[in-house]
């Protein structure tokens, strides 16, 4: 069996466990609700099935520029933001640095490439640890760096740390995949800066947010013109569907949907932190996104999983496999209200309070 080392593995517990259905899937940090009207959105995008996307995607671009309010020439649209870790990957040329615990993409992406991979690590409470980053400056060429972090969920300003490799003549990528999730999104994300740094590239995914994973939708940003020119040279193309490329059309222009998500998931992280603390022997760490990262005193992560599956029929990630990790690490997604209590019942009744 193949291994890639997400969250999402809920078909193969499935199979493993003879489980068919009903499985509450907490391994997938997925927006629960999705945009009203979204299904007649990705019926119409069939109509343009018949013909092949825009090659260089320009009004999903200037959709996308719409939303974020930048030049639709610094735009990269990709097959979701892992297409746009991979194309990033193929056009460096040196050694890269990540901070970790992170997704291991990065670190897979890299490899596949032949890149010199540097193992740095977050401070404490998984905070960058700037004096720590500056004394390996000269260890890496470009630092990749995850915020909101996963798994640990919380987002930081990086000015200062962007202006530390602009100093040093390193490039940075940030990857602000759940971005959207956090309330107060516009004090951590860096796309305001990208007009006056040339050594920044952001990467952005749209139906994580949008609650539309199948359909495949991210995208890079950069105004550096030398990487957008080297990126727009090895891209695939057409790797961007017409049903993706059509929902553009309306899911950015969804304020009321946008402002109730936020406000959704501001309140429901709250409730969750609150209750999923008051179980003994669990220990949360705070975050600003759509999943927590719990310690375990008591048992460990692969123990955990399995209870919760085969008893409980709640699936939830083993976060043991991130580098500065151990086996007394998880990570649960925020869902709707009603999934949430099962998962704080699931979890009070299996560590025994």
């Amino acid at each position: 069996m193949i291994k890639l080392g997400h969250g999402a593995d809920v078909n193969q517990m499935m199979s493993k466990y003879n489980k068919s259905e009903n499985i509450l899937d907490f391994s997938s940090n997925i927006n629960p609700y999705t945009p009203e009207n979204i299904e007649e959105y990705v019926l119409e995008g069939l109509k343009n099935s018949i013909k092949y996307p825009d090659i260089e995607y320009l009004n999903l671009r200037k959709n996308i520029s719409s939303y974020i309010n930048i030049n639709d020439e610094y735009i990269i649209p990709g097959n979701g933001a892992s297409e746009i870790i991979y194309m990033i990957m193929k056009i460096l040329d040196g050694r890269l640095a990540t901070l970790n615990p992170t997704f291991s993409e990065y670190e897979r992406a890299a490899f596949i490439n032949n890149l010199d991979v540097v193992d740095l690590y977050l401070g404490e409470d998984f905070k960058v640890d700037i004096k720590s980053v500056e004394n390996n400056i000269d260890k890496f060429d470009f630092l990749f760096i995850c915020n909101p972090n996963n798994p640990s969920g919380n987002a930081q300003e990086l000015v200062e740390l962007l202006d530390l490799l602009r100093k040093h003549d390193k490039f940075m990528i940030v990857d602000e995949t759940f971005m959207e999730f956090v309330y107060d999104s516009d004090k951590y994300s860096l796309v305001r800066y990208i007009d006056n740094y040339s050594n920044l590239f952001i990467i952005k995914a749209v139906t994580k947010f949008f609650g539309l994973p199948g359909i495949r939708l991210g995208y890079g940003i950069t105004s550096n013109k030398d990487i957008i020119y080297d990126i727009w040279n090895v891209k695939e193309p057409w790797t961007v569907n017409a049903f993706a490329e059509n929902i553009s059309k309306y899911i950015f222009k969804d304020k009321k949907y946008i402002r109730e998500t936020k406000g959704y998931f501001k309140e429901e992280i709250s409730y969750m932190l609150r209750e999923l603390n008051n179980i003994d022997n669990i220990e949360c760490f705070n975050t600003d996104t759509n999943f927590i990262l719990l310690k375990l005193n008591k048992y460990d992560s692969k123990y955990i999983k399995e209870k919760l599956f085969i008893d409980k029929d709640v699936l939830i990630r083993d976060a043991s496999n991130f580098k500065g990790l151990d086996e007394k690490y998880i990570r649960v997604a925020v869902k709707k209200r009603e999934e949430n209590k099962k998962l704080i019942t699931a979890l009070r009744e299996i560590m025994g309070v």
